[in-house]
């Protein structure tokens, strides 16, 4: 009888440790519209979450004219009753919260929930010229949107607040820096090629005239903002193909930065170059780390995988050198980040 009790003990334990072995996470998705009442600035936030739902009803698109490949979700699905460490998502210049799904769909299935948003007037369908050079104003929208979502009833008390991670592509790898402690020197007004700044291409066509080196609106918040948008609460910074390197010159610029950063970024990268931004960043930042894919790895392989009909219609974003797999990228991306939060946070 006694030897009878112990094994199925050890049934029922091998059992339960199995079942917790095999749990796979699905992807919780809920959309929330955030308004900065204190700046007017609408800020239109996805929360993507762990969530042990099943889908019951899959939703088929017709005549869908997508340029990139979406992820499987389930809306406004239960999250699990403990706590999840979190990563706040920055996209790139003119892009958007679902920019880095590729990215949200791995993580959210490893255990993070993670919160992507539209940065104001920054964004696919909201562009503001002067947004788009009022660069430390993006570093507002996460810290106001990460204060936000550790309020929201739900999912917010199942947050492990000592393990908040921040990741940014692009515009949003300066974002991230910026949260990090790193503040940009906009007063620089040639590139290291002694040429005048050019606008990004998704800068938006525009009749009004803006003086952008001495606009009183961008002076202004410059001055109020460039070196106060530091944000203690994110542990650490996974960052890919980073811009703005040639606002950054001094180390003084970097120095509060104390938290880990990984700079991930392509060597054949044209659009933010890494000798003037990834490599840039990475030898005036003390805590930094850096991995460089080879020189035919480019800008926009960090975007999501494209469908075919992107690669018609759009395909300076969604090609890449026809030696580059982007999914071979995604993968080893994810792995490195991975490695990283799980190291840090």
């Amino acid at each position: 009888m006694k030897n009878t009790v112990i094994i199925i003990i050890l049934i029922t334990l091998f059992i339960s440790c199995t079942q917790q072995k095999e749990k796979t996470f699905r992807i919780g998705q809920k959309s929330i519209a955030f308004i900065d009442e204190s700046k007017n600035r609408p800020l239109q936030t996805e929360i993507w979450y762990p969530t042990l739902d099943t889908l019951t009803k899959k939703v088929v698109k017709e005549n869908q004219k997508e340029l990139f490949k979406t992820i499987e979700t389930i809306p406004n699905a239960k999250i699990p009753n403990e706590k999840f460490p979190l990563l706040i998502i920055s996209h790139g210049t003119g892009g958007n919260r679902f920019s880095l799904t590729w990215f949200i769909e791995k993580m959210v299935k490893e255990g993070y929930v993670v919160v992507s948003l539209d940065h104001y007037g920054n964004s696919t369908f909201n562009k503001i010229p002067r947004e788009f050079v009022k660069w430390w104003e993006r570093a507002i929208d996460i810290q106001f949107v990460l204060t936000q979502v550790l309020k929201e009833s739900e999912i917010g008390t199942k947050i492990d607040t000592s393990r908040i991670g921040g990741v940014g592509f692009s515009l949003g790898g300066y974002t991230n820096i910026a949260l990090a402690g790193g503040y940009v020197d906009r007063t620089v007004r040639k590139n290291e090629k002694n040429k005048e700044r050019k606008m990004p291409t998704e800068f938006p066509e525009t009749d009004e005239i803006i003086d952008f080196e001495k606009d009183s609106l961008i002076v202004s918040s410059y001055n109020k903002y460039k070196n106060h948008v530091k944000d203690k609460r994110i542990k650490a910074f996974f960052v890919m193909a980073p811009a703005i390197g040639f606002g950054f010159h001094s180390p003084e610029q970097t120095d509060k930065i104390t938290a880990p950063i990984f700079i991930v970024a392509g060597k054949g990268d044209l659009i933010a170059p890494v000798k003037n931004n990834a490599e840039k960043y990475h030898n005036l930042i003390k805590t930094s780390k850096i991995h460089l894919f080879d020189k035919k790895v480019e800008h926009y392989v960090f975007l999501n995988e494209s469908t075919e009909f992107g690669k018609k219609v759009a395909p300076a974003i969604t090609m890449d050198n026809p030696t580059v797999e982007r999914k071979k990228i995604h993968e080893k991306t994810l792995e490195l980040a991975l490695e990283f939060f799980k190291s840090t946070l």
